[in-house]
């Protein structure tokens, strides 16, 4: 098989599974999901920090629920700036509430537990993995791109 029969094979294969998760973009669902978190005038690196949490958060609600948890745990774990803060952070909040004024960590979880209902609600069948991400800008725009792959669960319909 040629170079082009190739091409236009990833094509239709790509066109295919397109269709079969309502024909919307990953990039594009990952945007709406963030919808309520995004303003205008966000910085590129907040703007960044916001699609990272969104494709957390589409992996994580893909898994059972009674996975997620951990998960999410396991994923905040990994990030270094959050892993020395989290557990103190939890522990004082645990405490001390302050409803008013929640350390980051905090907010963070209930940013991301709120984009994993987002993704529940809007693409409730949409089992593709955000493999990765790219995000570019311009003077007058952002642009999303993401790579991604079929969960192992099978057909997203």
């Amino acid at each position: 098989m040629g170079k082009a029969s190739r091409r236009k094979k990833l094509k239709r294969q790509q066109a295919i599974a397109l269709e079969k998760c309502g024909g919307i973009k990953l990039s594009e669902a990952l945007i709406n999901l963030c919808e309520p978190y995004d303003h205008e005038d966000l910085p590129l690196h907040a703007y960044e920090n916001l699609m990272a949490a969104a494709a957390m958060a589409w992996n994580i609600a893909l898994q059972p629920e009674e996975k997620r948890q951990e998960m999410l745990l396991d994923a905040l774990n990994k990030l270094s700036p959050i892993q020395k803060n989290l557990e103190d952070e939890f522990n004082e909040f645990m405490n001390n509430p302050d409803p008013e004024n929640p350390p980051d960590s905090i907010v963070l979880i209930q940013i991301i537990t709120g984009l994993i209902k987002r993704k529940d609600t809007l693409y409730p069948n949409d089992n593709r993995v955000v493999v990765d991400y790219e995000i570019t800008e311009n003077a007058t725009q952002r642009h999303v791109t993401v790579t991604s792959s079929l969960s192992p669960k099978g057909d997203p319909n």
